[in-house]
């Protein structure tokens, strides 16, 4: 089987208490994604650090850190430059490299300008790989962040139902967020579904106030999961593939234009 071929590895993981994991470079990987194949990921926060304009109880990067006094942000020829030097190090390049990595990389106070680099590098070393990003959203109403985002070859942009002060771990206007996104089309919502003590981002109620939502966000896809891992939050339960099926049913009533997929 394919998936069962060990890949190189660039950068290693460190664990942490609450059960998440941090990557310690800034370029990490390859790793087989459930939704991209083989991808290099692309961590713009400062090391050592989690941070998030999000607080997900079922990030696998655990929750958010305070930035220790002496980290800083890498600047983007630096991002380029580990990125350059990962993919002349593999045998074969990644079909993607993905900015993630441990936290929002929105939040990279110059990501305008390393996206411009990794694309640069890209199109150096690997010109056949694409570049994404996964994104809470939470900036692409700035002009600047959304003029970045459109570069890329790929947006995946979080809209997860349920509460979003359980789900999310903090209150926002998802509104607004939806109205944001339609600019950035062609894009795919990224939607992860899961359980928490006394809520169900999976019920009927939850779907049914999330579905008008996900209309006015108008995405051209929309990538619904659920846990594969065990959550930092130790009261979040996976949903069951069944029930994500008959979500992504209701979705495609809802949007049938868009391309839907359980992963």
């Amino acid at each position: 089987m394919a998936n069962a071929t060990p890949l190189p590895v660039v950068g290693p993981k460190r664990n942490r208490p609450d059960g998440g994991a941090l990557w310690e470079t800034i370029v990490n990987g390859p790793v087989r994604s459930r939704r991209l194949g083989v991808s290099l990921g692309v961590n713009l926060t400062p090391l050592g650090a989690k941070l998030c304009t999000f607080d997900c109880p079922y990030c696998e990067c655990g929750f958010n850190t305070a930035r220790a006094a002496d980290a800083r942000w890498p600047s983007p020829d630096e991002v380029a430059n580990a990125v350059r030097r990962a993919l002349e190090r593999l045998a074969v390049p990644p079909a993607w490299i993905t900015f993630a990595g441990n936290g929002e990389p929105t939040m990279h106070p110059r990501f305008a300008v390393a996206v411009d680099r990794v694309l640069a590098a890209r199109d150096d070393v690997a010109p056949r790989a694409r570049v994404g990003v996964l994104s809470n959203g939470l900036a692409a109403g700035s002009d600047r962040v959304r003029d970045a985002l459109l570069r890329l070859d790929a947006r995946m942009m979080k809209l997860d139902p349920g509460p979003a002060e359980l789900v999310n771990g903090g209150r926002y206007d998802a509104g607004a967020l939806a109205d944001a996104y339609r600019a950035l089309k062609p894009y795919a919502v990224q939607a992860m579904v899961v359980r928490g003590a006394g809520w169900d981002a999976s019920s009927d109620a939850s779907l049914a106030a999330w579905l008008p939502l996900v209309a006015r966000a108008d995405p051209d896809a929309v990538h619904l999961y659920s846990l594969d891992r065990p959550a930092p939050d130790a009261t979040i339960r996976s949903v069951a593939r069944e029930r994500l099926e008959q979500m992504a049913a209701a979705i495609r009533e809802t949007l049938p234009r868009a391309t839907v997929e359980v992963f």
